[in-house]
């Protein structure tokens, strides 16, 4: 199991990828613990999207792959995070703007 801090003020590079278990700080900044299992974005055209070695990335319909989301829309990116057995974290999904990781 792989386990990453991640937060505003942590100050780290991050190398997330779905399936890591990080430590964030939720909307209440109680330290919480959970495994992430998507990434998503507000924006309606990034429909299909993944993580590289931390790096957000979207497919392009116009280039048939998966692109690195643009640095204009970074702050439109999201990870879902799940609960993770043995941590107190409650049972619903968080959700982290990635930006502030």
């Amino acid at each position: 199991m792989v386990m990453r801090r991640i937060g505003a003020t942590s100050g780290l590079a991050i190398m997330i990828n779905i399936g890591d278990v990080i430590e964030y700080r939720d909307c209440f900044d109680e330290k919480r613990h959970g495994k992430v299992v998507d990434v998503s974005s507000d924006m309606d055209f990034y429909d299909k999207m993944r993580l590289e070695d931390g790096v957000p990335h979207y497919y392009s319909k116009k280039l048939s792959r998966f692109v690195p989301v643009k640095e204009k829309n970074i702050n439109t990116v999201f990870l879902t995070v799940s609960p993770v057995a043995g941590y107190s974290c409650g049972e619903d999904f968080d959700y982290v703007l990635y930006n502030e990781v």
